[in-house]
Parts: C-alpha cells; structure tokens; sequence
C-alpha cells in the first residue's frame, strides 16, 4: 500500500525538499515497519541497504521497547507530536546524533494509520556542545592538580585524547627569564604513524571517559620516549622573532601555520625540529604575561586543523596557563614552607644546644672541684697503703672512675664552649685525604678496609677546615666503631645539583628507626662511653655551612652519612 502523501508524483517533491532541509524522512505503518524513506535518510545514517520493508529499530539503531526513549511509540501511544534526540553509531562505525520528530498520520476519522518521521542531524552542534562540556570538566581537572609535571602532561593528555581535542601530537614549551630562552618541556604522542594506529586503537578499546584516559595515561608515561626526548632538547632565544614559536611569545596570539616549508617569512630551525607543515601555536598567557606555549600538530591522520579546533585549543589554553601558574605558585610556597621549617629546627637545634652548653658548663665547673679532691686523695691513699691488696684494688677502681668522669667532663666543656669560625677557600677532597691519612692506621688496627672515591671535578668552598675536619673524624670513628669486627668504609665525594656531597658508608650493625630518629638530640647515645655530644656538634657545624645531614642505614647491612655542603661565594 502506497501512503496518500506519495501520490502525483509527490515522492520527488518531497525528496528535493528533504534534500534542501538536510533532513531524513520516513512513513511509517502501526507496526514500526518503513513504507518509504528519502534519499537523505539513507545518507544520513550511512545505510548500505534500502530501509523501506525493515524494522525502526534496525534502521536507526534505536531501542524500540521502551516507550520512555522513543520518540516513535510515544507518538503512537499519545497521538502526539514528539521529538527525541539520540546518539548512534552507523555502519561505517561513525557516532552521530540524530535528532527525531515523529508526527502521527490520521484518517477521516481521526483515527493514527501512519507516523512521519523527520530525522535531523545535530551531530556537529551536539559535538560542539560535547567539546565545550570536556574543556569544563578539563579545568576541573587541572584545577585540582597541583604537581608541576603531572598537570604538564594532562594538559598534552587532553589535547591529543580523541575524546578531547585530538590532535596527533602535542608539545609544551615554557619561557626561562633567567636565560631569555623558550625550552621543550615535554610532549605526549605517538612517534610514526605505526605506534600512532596501535595507540588509537587501545585508547577505544580501553578508554571510554576523558578521565579514565587521563588517569591512565598519567601511570604509564615514559620520559624515554623519542618524541619527548626531542622537545626536551629545543630551545629558542627570545630575541629570534623569526621563530615562530617566539613570534608566538612576544604576539601573545594563536598562529596557525598551514604550509611551513615553504613559507619564506619564518626561520626554519622550529620547523625543521617539529617536522611539520601544518600546526598550531597557543600561547599560554597569565596576568597579560606568555609563561609558554603548547604546539599541536596532525602529522599522521594528515587531517587539516579546523578553525574549531583551533578555537577550542585557545579557550583551553587560557585555563591550562591558569592551572599552570598555580600549580608553580604552590610549588614555590611549598619550598618556602620547607625552607622556613628547615631554618624553625635550626633555629631549634640551635637554642638547645646553647641551653644545654651553659647547663653543662655549670655543672661541668660545679662537679670538677670535688673530683679533683677525690682523685687526689685516692692517689695518697694508693701510695700509703700499696701494700693492702683489697686498699689498693679498691683506690685503683676510684681512680679508674675519675678518670673517666673527668674525660666525660672535658668533652662537655669543649661542647659548651662557642665555636669560633674562620672561613677560607678549600678543596673537600684534599681536606679529605688529610683526614683519612690520619685514621688509616687505626682502620687498619681494627681490620677494617678503607675504599675512597673522590670526584677529582668538584668545585672549591668557602669554609672552615678545622670544623669540617671534625666533622669528617667523628663520622669516620663512629663507622668504625659500627664494625666491631671488621669491614669496609667507603668515603665518596660527588655533586648533586649545587652542592657537594660526601658520602660516609660502612657496612656494620646499622640503627633502627627509633635510634636514628634521636640521633643528633645532644646526650643521646648508644655507646657504653659515649656522651652523645659528637653528632649534636657535628650537624651544628654543618648547619653552619648552610648545609645538611641525611642518614640511610638498614639493619645488620650498614649506614650512610650524607653531607651536602653547597657551592657558593657569599658565605663567608
């Protein structure tokens, strides 16, 4: 049965004005079957086959058994006009939204025969809103990171992510005012259209959100990869305006260069490194100031980049250059909080040992008069009655006794004394050896084998050789001392940044965490003789030096002192 609407050869008048709305038009019977459709519709959805004779539901891919979320049994069950967007995917694997009108069809008697259906495409303005919805839940996410290089590459993440704005490869640049220079800070993408085709392939297999995708790919990045090892090695002078990634800086404008090669108004060493013809600068601007700059490409997919994108990566660098500037504030403060905790113990460490030296010193003056006395009087008791062996063996441990009070005496003088600092130019490793040469023999007496590794490129320092000297003893006897029965020592110099840093290593007994944890708090000791002053002074002395102690130690294996002491001219 033909519908009336086709009558007089009204098929192609009806066809030519579908055609005219980009609309997709279908008739309908009671039973959901097709009776006619136009050629839109069949171009719309991709169909390799003609849709009169089959199922609504097969036809548009739709879920026809719930009148909740169709607009065709809506129409038939009210008698009303009804309009329901969805989203599908066609034949040739191509997600759409397709907007459907569904009006019903009545005889004379007002009774529904059929149901017109008009199928829109909204695809376009429904990605478009799709976009704008990621780029808000983007910020969402940058937003709430703050570590530097993990917002770094969830920035690249989205702007390569299919889901997002996807382009093949992405680059960040940022801007060094120290040495005028823009620098490659990183980059997310693949390396030949091989590893592009696999990676595409398992993000839609894997990933069906934006956030999976990002959380993912955050857990499995490698800093080894060519594409980041590359960017990682360009740098271009501020003052090359030639450059079109400067030209970017200083304009503080998006530019979209579509024929690089042959363009003969920009210089080629940017282009010759990103090996792309068509791609696009964003600048990353905070506070009218450029921080850097993110460079986008479709090298592999060879797509052309549409002013949409274009657009969308704008609007979306505006918040990254946000999100970045926050995320680097909250790094400087977190130092400045480390910093001012840091100088807090100092100052800490440095009001106790100065009440502990003065209560030391009183008792130390208090306690010395009377044991002279004692010991004095043991000696005479010692000389008269060394012929009464229990009198002499009694006076003998008297005077043993004293000995070593005034030996624990005289260490407590010299820790509450003030010390005195005279600051010159020296070498660490020849102040080094000067020390080793004077342990060696007494290493040597307790079998324990000496291993030093002095890095002959370290720079010079302003400091005090005398206190770095005892330093250096006290560490090298208590490692001996770890090693009752022997063992190796190994002293190492190197640099780390800007400091030098000299490595202390022994394999005795090592410490547990409660010990280490009260290593350097003054009078604390593990030792049958020790008085617990030595490491106090020594972290004294080197937070003289604006420097610091780190200690590793396990267990039965062995401990490391690290010292850092750091490579500049004001500190004297």
């Amino acid at each position: 049965m033909v519908p009336f609407i086709l009558k007089d050869n009204a098929d192609n008048i009806i066809n030519n004005l579908a055609d005219a709305l980009d609309a997709g038009l279908a008739v309908l019977d009671k039973d959901l079957t097709i009776l006619w459709a136009n050629r839109m519709l069949s171009a719309m959805l991709n169909l390799q086959y003609d849709p009169v004779g089959r199922k609504c539901r097969e036809v548009y891919s739709c879920e026809c058994q719930d009148s909740r979320h169709c607009s065709v049994l809506q129409a038939l069950s009210t008698g009303k006009k009804v309009c329901h967007e969805i989203q599908l995917v066609t034949e040739k694997g191509e997600r759409k939204y397709i907007k459907n009108i569904t009006t019903p069809i009545r005889d004379e008697k007002n009774n529904v025969t059929h149901l017109f259906k008009l199928s829109l495409d909204s695809t376009q303005q429904e990605e478009k809103v799709h976009r704008l919805s990621l780029l808000r839940k983007l910020a969402e996410l940058m937003e709430g990171t703050l570590q530097i290089d993990r917002l770094l590459y969830l920035i690249l993440t989205c702007v390569t992510a299919g889901p997002a704005l996807g382009f093949n490869r992405a680059r960040l640049f940022l801007v060094e005012k120290e040495r005028n220079i823009i620098y490659g800070k990183m980059a997310v993408g693949p390396s030949s259209l091989e590893e592009a085709n696999k990676i595409w392939r398992e993000i839609a297999d894997k990933y069906e959100s934006l956030e999976d995708l990002a959380k993912a790919s955050e857990d499995t990045y490698r800093y080894d990869t060519p594409l980041h090892m590359a960017t990682r090695l360009m740098a271009f002078p501020l003052t090359d305006e030639k450059e079109i990634i400067v030209l970017c800086v200083k304009s503080k404008k998006t530019i979209l260069e579509r024929n690089a090669f042959s363009n003969p108004n920009i210089d080629k060493k940017f282009i010759n490194d990103i090996d792309a013809n068509e791609f696009v600068c964003v600048p990353l601007v905070v506070k009218d100031k450029a921080i850097g700059v993110i460079c986008a490409d479709n090298v592999y997919n060879r797509k052309p980049i549409t002013d949409e994108q274009v657009e969308l990566l704008s609007i979306f660098a505006n918040r990254a250059a946000l999100a970045i500037s926050n995320a680097e504030a909250y790094r400087k403060l977190g130092k400045k909080n480390r910093q001012l905790k840091e100088t807090r113990e100092k100052l800490i460490r440095s009001e106790r040992l100065a009440v502990i030296g003065n209560m030391a010193a009183y008792i130390a003056h208090e306690i010395r008069n009377p044991l002279v006395t004692i010991g004095g009087f043991a000696r005479i008791l010692l000389r008269e009655y060394a012929d009464y062996k229990k009198v002499k063996q009694n006076t003998e441990v008297i005077i043993e006794e004293v000995n070593r009070l005034e030996k624990i005496l005289a260490n407590i003088m010299d820790f509450s004394k003030p010390i005195e600092t005279v600051k010159t130019m020296i070498q660490i490793n020849e102040l080094l050896e000067n020390t080793c040469s004077l342990m060696e023999p007494y290493l040597k007496s307790v079998h324990i084998q000496l291993d030093k590794k002095f890095n002959s490129t370290i720079s010079k320092i302003i400091a005090d050789q005398t206190q770095l000297k005892q330093v250096f003893l006290n560490l090298i006897k208590n490692a001996a001392e770890s090693m009752p029965q022997g063992g190796k020592l190994t002293i190492e110099t190197m640099m780390e940044d800007e400091c030098i840093q000299i490595d202390i290593t022994d394999t005795g007994e090592g410490m547990s965490p409660e010990v280490m944890q009260n290593l350097f708090v003054p009078f604390f000791t593990t030792k049958v003789d020790g008085t617990g002053v030595g490491l106090a002074v020594s972290q004294k002395i080197i937070d003289d030096h604006n420097g610091f102690i780190k200690i590793k130690s396990v267990v039965k294996e062995g401990t490391t002192f690290s010292i850092f002491l750091p490579v500049k001219k004001d500190m004297a």
